[in-house]
């Protein structure tokens, strides 16, 4: 890993392949005709592939939710172990089942203040077999990112994140490299290709960390193309973990844990199926 210089502009490039353990949800009605007072085959049949389809949906909208704020943190701690000097996470080492490209321009600045500009696009590399889907993302803070540095081992990074969260059937997906390095970056470094749904968000976050290892984790009015939302919270216990809530609308459409590594669990509300989740990301079931 190259060493942060004094002065001038950084780029950290990552090539990950990186690991695995998780869980995840959406709805549809079959409407009787006025006057009927049973229920025939055929209806008991629609309600049955309405609520399949509608688990299934909820379940896809939830993952890519996920993955959205996933590739953000993972990211972005990757890139403050290696300015911090911290050692890089242990914790999936030798299991491939992400692979990501990202890069992070960072300017420099006085009084610990740092601008900087990431980018970063990826996918799991087996998918979701149940769902016959690949999950990935396309994301970055183009402009407008800060990061401070103080005392104590502390750091704060702070930025609006933008892309899209995307699926394709399995192995549809690749990633390419499209843009060049800069900050504010004129389009973005990295773009997935093969996608056949999207679903673009705007997540402002700030992340504070000591000494590399994540400390507290702030996300404020993400919002999401398919009306969905997250809502975040980190404990303060020791070891601390993550809570998420997946909605939309006033409807629950999934819960994430994890610890402050990145590994846990996605379980979606309606039907309790479960998604693994390392360093970040929906790499399967459990």
């Amino acid at each position: 890993m190259a060493r942060l210089a004094a002065l001038g502009t950084t780029a950290l490039v990552g090539l990950l392949l990186t690991g695995c353990s998780a869980a995840f949800g959406q709805a549809g009605v079959s409407i009787p005709a006025a006057g009927d007072d049973v229920q025939t085959v055929s209806d008991a049949a629609d309600s049955l592939v309405a609520n399949r389809s509608s688990a299934t949906q909820n379940a896809r909208a939830a993952i890519g939710v996920t993955d959205a704020l996933g590739s953000i943190v993972r990211d972005v701690g990757n890139s403050e172990r290696i300015l911090s000097g911290a050692p890089q996470a242990k914790e999936n080492a030798g299991v491939r089942r992400v692979l990501s490209k990202s890069l992070l321009v960072l300017n420099p600045g006085g009084g610990g203040v740092s601008g900087y500009c990431q980018s970063s696009a990826g996918y799991s590399l087996k998918g979701v077999p149940s769902l016959d889907e690949t999950f990935g993302w396309q994301s970055g803070a183009y402009s407008g990112g800060a990061r401070v540095s103080g005392d104590n081992g502390f750091s704060t990074w702070s930025a609006n994140a933008v892309g899209e969260a995307v699926q394709a059937p399995i192995g549809g997906l690749s990633v390419m490299r499209s843009g060049s390095a800069s900050c504010p970056m004129m389009a973005p470094m990295f773009s997935v290709y093969g996608a056949t749904a999207t679903d673009a968000f705007s997540i402002p976050i700030t992340l504070t960390y000591r000494h590399g290892t994540l400390w507290n984790l702030s996300v404020s009015n993400a919002r999401f193309a398919g009306g969905e939302s997250i809502d975040v919270e980190m404990s303060s216990g020791r070891p601390p973990s993550i809570a998420g809530v997946i909605t939309r609308g006033r409807t629950e459409l999934a819960t994430f844990h994890t610890s402050a590594n990145g590994k846990g669990t996605l379980t979606i509300t309606s039907t309790g199926a479960q998604y693994a989740i390392a360093d970040w990301v929906v790499t399967g079931t459990p």
